[in-house]
């Protein structure tokens, strides 16, 4: 059974995700031109689009860093492992 909360709940509990999230990949990707990140939620999967300017240098040696700051997202914010995922 879901639990309802109140849209004002639902609206600070998604602000403070993203700005931790923001926060984390602020400190994870300062040398790798990080301008930001957007937050898409679908009835499936989080989807999360990392802004950068050197976008190779975030996705590592055949996305072996994207692949580890997915583990790490997934872990800090209790996604189950099927619901958050990387895309080249």
């Amino acid at each position: 059974m879901a639990v309802q909360i109140s849209k004002k709940r639902k609206f600070v509990a998604d602000g403070i995700f993203k700005a931790e999230l923001n926060e984390f990949l602020t400190r994870e990707l300062a040398e790798d031109g990080y301008s930001g990140v957007e937050v898409r939620v679908t009835p499936t999967r989080t989807e999360i689009i990392i802004l950068a300017t050197r976008t190779q240098n975030v996705l590592g040696e055949k996305g072996r860093r994207i692949r580890e700051l997915t583990a790490v997202v997934q872990k800090r914010f209790g996604f189950p492992e099927d619901r958050a995922g990387t895309q080249r």
